[in-house]
């Protein structure tokens, strides 16, 4: 029998929906043009629209999409201001500053909000010795809070502050579409207060693997060419362009069901005896479990939980965290739960 493997979001399958279009564009010749393959085009056009934007690009990984946004948006010397704990700063293995001479000031705050005194002093803080910030990314969800989300009215006073400063928003919206599903808006309304924005396909909405970059067309133009350069001009990809569409078209209305078993899990597993909510609230499908230290951390946790048949990802010397997708349910939970019961209660 499997594990239930909670590590990440981008572990599910793809859907039967999602592979009968790949076996499909599998029968097709693929384009030779970096945008000339005929699935590409679709997924593109399609997620331009959901999102607001001119257009859109299909990308090997989130990762990447944000890197190119922040290659194309700030200069070698120049800076881009996040929140300190920001997956472009923790988790992007220093890319801003290897791929494009770019420095990052880290900003203090809370569940992805920054302190907005700090940050206004950021954008201030520049002179003939500093380094001047032309570009403000936020992130949403918010990773290593565990899933949380930024709200409009958050997000319109970030982009007002970057504004008034000269500077250009990014949106890494890795989990873009967990967040509209949290809030009840459409993707396209979170996207508003950003001029550029990248997604995941492979997390929460199942796709095997790839992202999407959008912005003005200007943008996108050279966006590819600076895909390019990083090594990310893939063809023929309309296969997973094809899962990637269908991801679009089938997932995003689902996500709630997500978000509401993460809730329920946390509730559960937070009433087992040494262990509490490592987050301020859970919203979306991310859920953080603090462990008392007499456990021994999150590391040999993890692996003693491993041999009941649950994987998890240690998130910290004594977190973990666990991530919610549409092949977990909620007749996981109990499952989960005696798992977890199991290990705390294992030498």
């Amino acid at each position: 029998m499997l594990p239930i493997d909670l590590r990440s979001d981008f572990l599910s399958r793809p859907t039967p929906e999602m592979i009968s279009a790949m076996m499909d564009s599998a029968s097709l010749r693929g384009g030779f043009g970096l945008r000339e393959d005929s699935e590409v085009s679709s997924l593109e056009s399609l997620a331009a629209q959901l999102l607001g934007k001119e257009d859109a690009l299909f990308c090997a990984s989130c990762g990447m999409a944000n890197q190119i946004a922040i290659h194309l948006a700030v200069r070698p010397g120049f800076s881009l201001v996040a929140e300190s704990n920001s997956h472009v700063i923790m988790s992007e293995a220093g890319g801003p500053a290897a791929l494009s001479g770019v420095m990052c000031k880290a900003i203090p705050g809370i569940d992805g909000v920054p302190d907005f005194d700090a940050l206004g002093e950021a954008f201030l803080g520049v002179d003939t010795q500093r380094s001047r910030v032309s570009l403000l990314v936020m992130e949403n969800t918010h990773v290593r809070s565990g899933g949380a989300v930024l709200d409009i009215p958050t997000c319109i006073k970030m982009r007002q502050t970057a504004k008034s400063h000269g500077a250009s928003v990014h949106l890494d919206g890795s989990r873009l579409f967990n967040a509209a599903a949290a809030l009840k808006v459409s993707a396209e309304q979170l996207c508003t207060t950003a001029d550029t924005v990248a997604f995941s396909l492979n997390k929460g909405l199942a796709a095997p693997l790839g992202a999407i970059l959008a912005g003005s067309r200007d943008f996108i133009e050279e966006a590819v060419r600076v895909r390019q350069m990083f090594g990310g001009g893939w063809r023929p990809a309309g296969i997973l362009a094809a899962a990637g569409r269908v991801a679009l078209q089938s997932m995003p209305q689902r996500l709630a069901e997500d978000n509401a078993v993460a809730l329920k899990l946390s509730m559960a597993l937070t009433g087992l005896q040494g262990i509490s909510s490592g987050q301020r609230q859970v919203s979306t499908n991310l859920v953080l479990i603090d462990l008392d230290p007499r456990f021994g951390g999150a590391q040999k946790f993890s692996k003693t939980l491993a041999k009941f048949g649950v994987l998890v990802l240690p998130f910290g010397v004594n977190r973990v965290r666990l991530a919610i997708y549409y092949e977990i349910t909620r007749q996981h939970i109990p499952v989960i739960v005696s798992a977890f019961t199991q290990a705390l209660c294992s030498d």
